[in-house]
């Protein structure tokens, strides 16, 4: 099918705010693709809200993908390396959001007819302060239009899109990526046991590089040292103090 916009969706509060607007402003007559990318490194509980939300994508008349990535664990163990926050490191959002999407879009855009849209809100973070609402060719998206209609939505008006919809404001970001590299102490004091063990499993298999040091998901500095995802969920629940200016990722790509 040919599809006039394609909304990148994670399930979090922005998307749901996104699709609720999308629906407000062009449910009647275009067509609307929903398309949530896989990237295997979800909270436990994640797939049950993606399945409600595309379900609901589906009430409003829109088609509802979820495309897979590779997978954390498998970009881990291919790379030999966890990403890291900010700089070249960072290649977990390249390779678990971008590249399958931009596959998904050249399947079924070959033409680059598609507006891609994004939740975005500037009032996110220092790092989306000065987001575009609209960029004419988007390089992460294949040469296409990027909208990102919700810049200037404050969390008051985004929240009054959400009591439109079936889903209540949730009161942390999408758990499409738990624990996200960019997490903070806040986040971390409430990693559920699932979580936990998952990254545990992962830092043990992937043991230590070649210079001998642990191949461990968070940079023990911004830790005071603290070396592996145990030490780390120990050290965050005894401190307050947090160092690190946890901006998030741009691009779009990772909602909240």
């Amino acid at each position: 099918m040919n599809y006039d916009y394609a909304i990148f969706a994670s399930y979090g509060n922005d998307s749901i705010a996104l699709i609720q607007w999308i629906f407000e402003k062009y449910g009647n007559g275009k067509r609307i693709a929903v398309v949530y990318t896989s990237t295997g490194w979800a909270a436990e509980y994640w797939a049950e809200r993606v399945k409600r939300g595309e379900d609901w994508a589906r009430s409003l008349g829109f088609d509802a993908f979820t495309i897979e990535s590779e997978g954390m664990v498998n970009l881990v163990r291919r790379k030999k390396a966890w990403p890291r926050a900010g700089g070249k490191y960072q290649f977990c959002t390249e390779n678990l959001k971008q590249k399958p999407a931009l596959e998904w879009l050249d399947s079924v855009d070959a033409a680059k007819d598609i507006i891609c849209c994004v939740g975005v809100r500037r009032e996110e973070s220092e790092n989306r302060a000065d987001f575009p609402e609209w960029t004419d060719e988007s390089e992460k998206h294949g040469g296409r239009e990027l909208y990102a209609p919700l810049v200037r939505h404050t969390e008051k008006m985004r929240n009054a899109l959400i009591k439109k919809t079936p889903f209540e404001v949730l009161p942390t970001r999408s758990k499409e990526c738990w624990p996200c590299t960019w997490a903070n102490h806040q986040e971390l004091r409430v990693l559920d046991e699932p979580a936990r063990i998952k990254v545990l499993n992962l830092e043990t298999e992937m043991g230590v590089n070649s210079k001998g040091n642990p191949r461990v998901l968070f940079r023990p500095v911004r830790f005071k040292g603290a070396v592996g995802i145990n030490a780390v969920l120990d050290y965050v629940r005894r401190t307050g103090d947090d160092m690190f200016n946890s901006k998030g990722c741009d691009g779009g790509w990772c909602g909240a």
